[in-house]
């Protein structure tokens, strides 16, 4: 904006221009030295021009010789950076030298803990692929050709991990819902099996699977059960006769009593909804899921999971928390949820689930950092 000046500005300028210095009088008329000059010009204070001028020039002549000064010093610490540079480059005679790392054994000093979750099988239920838009389909022999591979799988990520851990215990959780039952009436109708013929298989093909896993591994395997809410044989879900009505808990008495012998099984069936395990330093829980209650929410199931594990941890306080009903593998943090290996079907588009592929949560916990590894046990491609 431009300096309006006043009549006793005026005067003061013309009063004191030929005795005081320029700074000083341009700092007490609160204006630059420009401003001072154009109003001696506009003035025609003729005879003090040449004064003016000659202040005028002196300052920017200051100013250039400190803009060159600092010019030079910057110039002088890049040249001072680049023979730096150079001596460095010239003891480098152009030669990659490496040097040695030490070899460990396969396992080294860490030891670690496999846990496979095995939930949610829906072994008879029918699925078409026309009901899932080309997404999934499910039916006996399906369900054989999943099973089958994997328990394949299983052993083949033992045997993996085996070469970076030493691993001698495998946890394998039975966490329910491997058959559908007949707790809906559109599953008496569309089911391939009744629940009888259907736990049968399912008890046969658990069992095949943990004789693979003995035979070619070298591995205990302790076995936490929980039943589901589908194997059960009453119309309402029981609590506190929840197993006594449900065929998957018969199932695990009769698969327990067949390992009897084998010293490197063990199951752990309590009558109660949870099991408990301590391994290493990590208490984990253990269950099928239907206790926690999703409506469908946003957040999906990690706002409910963790209101439930909350509570539960006021009783007995877990550092994990294994589950599975909700047909989808989640990680919470402090608790993993389960995939299923029925797969995208009614249920899942109901509780509004996520899709995802059919599949089983495999899980490597090492003696001293804990979870290492979450992964899932993908069955895709034809089955």
């Amino acid at each position: 904006m431009k300096k309006q000046w006043s009549k006793k500005e005026d005067a003061f300028l013309r009063e004191n221009i030929s005795k005081m210095k320029m700074k000083d009088l341009a700092s007490s008329l609160k204006v630059t030295y420009g401003q001072v000059y154009q109003r001696v010009i506009r003035l025609r204070i003729s005879k003090k021009i040449k004064s003016v001028v000659d202040d005028l020039i002196s300052i920017q002549n200051k100013k250039v010789e400190l803009s060159w000064k600092r010019k030079y010093e910057k110039s002088a610490e890049i040249i001072a950076n680049l023979e730096d540079s150079l001596k460095a480059s010239q003891k480098i005679d152009g030669k990659i030298k490496t040097f040695k790392i030490d070899e460990v054994s396969s396992s080294g000093d860490s030891e670690s803990t496999a846990v496979v979750l095995l939930s949610d099988w829906h072994y008879e239920e029918d699925v078409k692929r026309s009901a899932t838009n080309g997404l999934n389909e499910f039916n006996l022999k399906i369900a054989d050709q999943r099973t089958n591979y994997l328990f394949q799988r299983i052993v083949k990520f033992i045997q993996i991990h085996q070469r970076e851990t030493k691993i001698d215990n495998l946890i394998l959780a039975l966490l329910g819902d491997f058959i559908s039952g007949t707790i809906h009436d559109d599953l008496m109708e569309s089911n391939n099996l009744s629940p009888i013929e259907a736990i049968w298989k399912v008890q046969n093909i658990i069992a095949s699977g943990i004789e693979h896993i003995l035979n070619n591994t070298k591995l205990n395997i302790i076995i936490p059960a929980c039943v589901g809410n589908h194997g059960r044989i009453t119309e309402r879900q029981r609590v506190s006769t929840e197993n006594g009505n449900s065929l998957e808990w018969l199932m695990y008495l009769q698969l327990e009593k067949y390992f009897t012998k084998n010293k490197r099984v063990k199951f752990i069936i309590n009558d109660g909804y949870i099991n408990y395990i301590d391994v290493y330093k990590l208490k984990i829980r253990f269950h099928h899921g239907h206790a926690i209650k999703y409506g469908g929410g946003i957040g999906g199931i990690f706002i409910p999971a963790y209101k439930s594990i909350s509570q539960w941890d006021k009783a007995i306080r877990a550092d994990l928390t294994l589950f599975g009903h909700f047909h989808q593998m989640k990680d919470g943090g402090n608790f993993i949820c389960n995939g299923s290996l029925i797969g995208y079907n009614a249920y899942a588009v109901k509780i509004k689930a996520d899709y995802e592929k059919p599949k089983q949560a495999f899980l490597l916990i090492d003696s001293q950092r804990g979870i290492i590894v979450t992964r899932p046990i993908i069955l895709n491609g034809n089955i």
